[in-house]
């Protein structure tokens, strides 16, 4: 069944267009956003929507890899007419959605739940919505971090708004530039919060003497990479840079609040980074591979009552560098292949490469393990 539109659906469009974000290439802040909806929900697939004339649009999505679709086969359409959070437990058993071609054809959705994106002015925009293949429900911290996470999505949206908008043409370019970067600053810095925050939740979650251990396991999982990304952000917003970075700066700080999680396996995080300057967005994605690999060897590296280090290694230059992450621990299962990853965090490390334009080679065996990114011009 198709949605009805909204009942003041012209000024509903006005609003939405009006913040310039439709059709905008993909932005790694919104990205994190649907990365951690989906880890938090356990959920194979995570959207930031927004509700277009004739289609839905994508900001961000896991688990999907289309910008768009039909509004025909949207369930956010119907999602938007209703206020707070919309969930769906099993998508066959209501009449909106069971003739619905993405219910009863590949890929056989089953499970629903979005949080409304909606303006100041009280116009429905979209959703931040997880989906899965079957039915299921949520519990009640991860529907309120749904709410968390709609909230903030509509706060870094307004902030574009503001950016683009009301300052554009009223201050002189010299005040423009400058007003651009505190909105970007406190963008990150709100992102980075929010981040904390949820890390918080999932470290309490985890020490709930009611949940198995194999849930506890997990829960820690999510915690350490919501953590880990937090701590990239953390150390962009210190330090003060928009344009360019030191890579050596970065990486020593960044490894320096890693080593603060590390387990009593790990002895050292090591850092020999050559002081090499390069786009912040760059430096970024070189910040989330490194937290993604030393947190992964923090985790398999070394077996209990086994002790060793994590090293990271950067050098070249804007036009050609080399990042290794390398411990010295059991070495990884024979079974890994780096071009098809099971997990999610190599497939997020697949992901940050490609990002980077770069490319990966893995050289595993007991003693030694070399992750080793490869990136700038060929």
């Amino acid at each position: 069944m198709k949605a009805d539109l909204h009942s003041a659906e012209e000024f509903r469009l006005a609003a939405l267009r009006g913040y310039g974000i439709l059709d905008t290439p993909r932005e790694e802040d919104f990205d994190d956003v649907v990365k951690v909806a989906a880890l938090i929900c356990d959920a194979p697939i995570s959207v930031i929507n927004l509700i277009d004339q004739g289609r839905q649009w994508f900001k961000a999505e896991v688990g999907l890899g289309v910008r768009e679709t039909p509004l025909e086969s949207s369930i956010c359409a119907h999602a938007i007419l209703q206020p707070d959070l919309f969930i769906v437990p099993d998508t066959t058993l209501d009449r909106r959605f069971c003739d619905n071609a993405l219910v009863v054809n590949n890929p056989h959705l089953r499970f629903y739940a979005g949080a409304l994106l909606q303006s100041p002015e009280g116009f429905p925009l979209g959703t931040v919505c997880i989906l899965d293949y079957k039915p299921r429900n949520l519990d009640d911290k991860q529907k309120a971090f749904l709410r968390l996470m709609a909230s903030q999505v509509m706060k870094m949206i307004e902030l574009r708004r503001i950016n683009t908008t009301e300052h554009t043409g009223r201050l002189r370019a010299e005040a423009l530039v400058e007003e651009n970067k505190t909105l970007i600053r406190e963008g990150d810095h709100r992102v980075m919060n929010s981040l904390q925050l949820v890390q918080a939740v999932l470290s309490l979650q985890s020490r709930d003497a009611s949940i198995s251990d194999e849930t506890k396991a997990h829960l820690k999982t999510a915690s350490n990479r919501v953590l880990a990304i937090a701590t990239v952000h953390k150390q962009l917003h210190l330090t003060g840079s928009l344009e360019e970075l030191d890579v050596s700066d970065f990486l020593n700080r960044l490894c320096e609040s890693l080593q603060q999680t590390a387990p009593a396996e790990i002895t050292s995080i090591d850092v020999a980074a050559e002081p090499v300057m390069l786009r912040s967005d760059t430096v970024s994605g070189i910040g989330l591979l490194v937290a993604e690999l030393v947190t992964n060897s923090f985790k398999y590296a070394y077996p209990a009552g086994q002790r060793g280090k994590v090293s990271v290694a950067f050098s070249g230059s804007p036009q050609r560098w080399r990042l290794e992450v390398s411990d010295q621990g059991q070495g990884l299962p024979e079974s890994f292949d780096i071009d098809l990853p099971k997990g999610f965090g190599m497939q997020a490390v697949k992901t940050f490469v490609r990002r980077l334009n770069a490319g990966i080679l893995v050289k595993s065996m007991p003693g030694s393990t070399v992750f080793q990114i490869n990136g700038g011009a060929p």
